[in-house]
């Protein structure tokens, strides 16, 4: 056992053993490699010396970083509508404007776009990116009867006729009769609500919802010719020739914007200006002095004839 044992050690010792040539060799080895190191340590400090680093500068910068980070998780915060509106009406930029994102705003206009529509307050809560919260804040401003009721009233029909009436001359009158009941007196459009509009006939909810919108941005219609603006009734020229006798306008009902002390927000609200025309007229304003008559609006680069034509007739000088 023993003689193993020292037979074993003989073979490491032979294994590790080297001679005169290869010990130098390998000691040569481990003094270059330590000159290396030392030649790099000494160049690293004298020579390659990192420049300081400028901590009040990382710091500021973390900090941007949180806080953008910060905004970017936090929900959009959205203030609600602030007047009735019609959701059957409402453009992409409404919604998002009510509180939706692009996405979600896309997808309800494809709705739409698909024939979808909304009759009743409900059918607005069941859209898949409306929340109940977001459904309590808009509900009390949604323009949409809260279910719908059934119509259980007849026309009445027309007494059969009898070959004795032709003796006793009553046809007349109840043709007469029957006609008074269809005639309608023409309806004033800048007074009217929407229970009025309703009732004529070729007016829908949904026609007389966006005329009332629109009377309400315009301030009142100058004329009937307007009514081709409304958003409903845009593509529909025959709509609009077959409800126009219906109705007569009363142009002292339009309210016009003084626009000597009217600010940017009250003017941009106006169909015929937005932001664009808002704001170069304010500034000519502040840069030549009150209008002495609205006349004056010309002089800004952005009113041109036809705009001139429109937008006139919704301005006053106080």
């Amino acid at each position: 056992m023993a003689r193993g044992r020292s037979r074993d050690t003989e073979e490491l010792k032979r294994l590790f053993r080297l001679h005169r040539g290869e010990r130098n060799g390998f000691l040569l080895f481990i003094l270059l490699l330590l000159a290396v190191v030392v030649v790099r340590a000494a160049y690293l400090q004298w020579f390659d010396s990192p420049a300081p680093v400028d901590v009040a500068a990382l710091e500021a910068e973390w900090q941007a970083m949180q806080a953008e980070r910060t905004a970017a998780e936090a929900p959009p915060v959205v203030t609600g509508p602030t007047a009735p509106f019609d959701p059957n009406t409402l453009e992409q930029a409404d919604w998002v404007a009510l509180g939706l994102t692009e996405r979600q705003a896309e997808g309800v206009m494809r709705y739409m776009a698909k024939g979808g529509r909304f009759r009743v307050k409900r059918d607005v809560a069941k859209l898949y990116a409306v929340t109940p919260e977001l459904y309590a804040r808009w509900e009390p401003f949604i323009e949409l009867p809260d279910s719908l009721v059934r119509r259980t009233e007849r026309r009445e029909r027309p007494a059969p006729f009898r070959r004795d009436s032709l003796y006793r001359n009553d046809r007349p009158a109840a043709t007469a009769q029957r006609a008074s009941t269809w005639e309608r007196r023409p309806v004033e459009v800048n007074t009217a609500d929407t229970t009025m509009l309703i009732e004529l006939p070729g007016i829908g909810p949904a026609f007389a919802r966006g005329i009332v919108r629109y009377r309400e941005k315009l301030g009142g219609y100058r004329s009937l010719e307007q009514l081709s603006e409304v958003y409903v009734l845009r593509d529909k020229p025959d709509a609009v020739a077959r409800i126009t006798p219906l109705l007569v306008v009363d142009t002292l009902m339009v309210r016009r914007i003084p626009i000597n002390t009217c600010t940017v927000e009250d003017l941009a609200a106006h169909p015929y200006a937005g932001w664009k025309v808002a704001k170069a007229l304010i500034a000519y304003r502040a840069q030549h002095g009150p209008f002495i008559a609205v006349e004056g609006i010309r002089g800004c680069a952005l009113i041109d004839e036809d705009l001139f034509r429109k937008l006139a007739p919704y301005l006053r000088v106080e």
